[in-house]
């Protein structure tokens, strides 16, 4: 995350990175993603009337490129498409590895600002 928060915005201030995480994160909207009684990452997703919104997920860096990440965006898929909506994300243009993710599980850009691109997986027609 440091290296594209860098890549997006410049320079890591620790203090004021602090300081923003300490204003703004609500515990309530994340769950843990626990793997043999370890944390090994937190994802946060809201269900929305048109979608399913993937708010974040972060993957401690041990655990990342094991499969977890993928994982846990499938459940998400099929909660989406149990519902009938597209599961909905945005990746800062920084964050390759992510996009690349996203891309091979069949999520497409459809909107980008600045900082970020927003990506869709719409659920199967039929």
């Amino acid at each position: 995350m440091r290296r594209s928060v860098e890549a997006t915005w410049g320079q890591w201030e620790d203090e004021w990175q602090m300081q923003v995480f300490a204003e703004n994160f609500d515990a309530a909207g994340w769950q843990l993603v626990d793997v043999a009684s370890e944390v090994a990452g937190m994802v946060s997703w809201e269900e929305r009337p048109s979608e399913l919104w993937l708010a974040a997920i972060e993957i401690h860096p041990r655990f990342q490129r094991k499969g977890l990440g993928t994982a846990i965006i499938g459940s998400l898929v099929e909660q989406a498409r149990a519902g009938g909506k597209p599961l909905t994300l945005r990746v800062l243009h920084a964050n390759t590895e992510a996009r690349s993710l996203y891309e091979q599980l069949g999520f497409r850009e459809f909107r980008r600002i600045e900082t970020h691109a927003y990506f869709r997986l719409d659920p199967p027609e039929g």
